[in-house]
């Protein structure tokens, strides 16, 4: 790895660190920028090999240990670092095929249930951090809700009841039912958005090392099926943390399993001269009716398992992303 490599991803650690700092200064573009921090990691690592990524990584650890706290570069470590740098080196991974002397590269469906896993893990951790049991857990959205309902009286004003505490321990155990998996979600799709500017970035500059990958051929392991259920059956049959995991891994494999079934449509309407405007028209639907698109176009992607449907269509030149 040479000198340039090593100062690239000084620069890009430096960027991460500052871009997780800016939360402290509750501006509005304090969280947008904050949600960005993972970027110049994924930029280095990709276009400046992985060693150039750990730099990078390390950088914004140390950085923001030093000019705020060691927790606070812990926090950015495990939550932004590291997961940053793994799925830039997964991304890169490949190997010699068997039949021929062309390159495997790590398929992007394996990169989407790393992401998954990823922020499994971590939003579950923080659920955890947030209380040692589930009372615990619970005990603190009620605090918040009432922190919040004490500075701005009219933000759960038409929720409130007579009682104010009842109202509060309802809205809390709602909040703790959903706020999780829902963070689950949202992390994954943002990881994938940020992975891909990363690779569009790159292969901009000439450095991507590997090609791009045809992302309408996205197709989840067959592993992802039984977790799902497994998941599934955890947020039926359980209470407490255990439901708690089970409805975050659901949150986060069905957003994965949308991806699936919007790759399947990207494919099936390569043909069609019309493609451009069918496509603005199933993404203008995510606007309209926020969430219940997640569910149709997740069922697509899990039948997809059983039935193949981008076998049955023509498969012409990938298209440029």
């Amino acid at each position: 790895m040479n000198t340039r490599n090593y100062a690239f991803g000084v620069g890009c650690g430096a960027v991460s660190a500052l871009l997780f700092a800016v939360i402290a200064t509750s501006s509005p573009l304090a969280f947008p920028l904050y949600l960005l921090a993972p970027l110049p990691l994924l930029i280095a690592t990709l276009g400046f090999t992985h060693y150039s990524g750990l730099v990078a990584g390390l950088v914004a650890f140390l950085a923001t240990s030093l000019f705020f706290s060691p927790l606070a570069g812990l926090v950015h470590l495990l939550s932004i670092g590291l997961p940053a740098w793994l799925m830039g080196y997964l991304a890169l991974l490949a190997r010699p095929t068997e039949t021929s002397e062309q390159t495997e590269w790590y398929p992007v469906g394996r990169l989407l249930l790393w992401n998954v896993a990823i922020t499994v893990t971590l939003t579950f951790i923080g659920a955890l951090l947030l209380g040692s049991n589930y009372a615990a857990f619970v005990a603190s959205f009620e605090e918040l809700i009432g922190e919040m309902a004490a500075h701005e009286p009219a933000l759960f004003g038409h929720l409130m009841s007579d009682n104010p505490a009842t109202s509060i321990a309802a809205i809390a155990n709602v909040m703790a039912l959903l706020a999780a998996p829902i963070s689950a979600a949202v992390s994954t799709v943002l990881t994938v958005v940020l992975l891909y500017s990363a690779g569009c970035i790159v292969r901009a500059s000439g450095r991507l090392p590997r090609p791009w990958p045809d992302l309408t051929a996205l197709a989840l392991p067959t592993i992802a099926l039984p977790i799902l259920v497994l998941c599934l059956v955890l947020t039926v049959l359980t209470t407490d943390f255990a439901g708690l995991l089970g409805r975050i891994g659901f949150a986060a494999l069905l957003v994965a399993f949308c991806l699936q079934g919007l790759a399947i449509l990207h494919h099936i309407t390569r043909p069609i001269k019309s493609r451009r405007a069918i496509l603005v028209m199933i993404y203008s639907v995510f606007l309209f009716l926020p969430g219940w698109p997640i569910l149709g176009f997740a069922v697509l992607g899990i039948a997809d398992t059983w039935f193949s449907f981008r076998t049955r269509f023509p498969n012409p030149v990938p298209l440029s992303p």
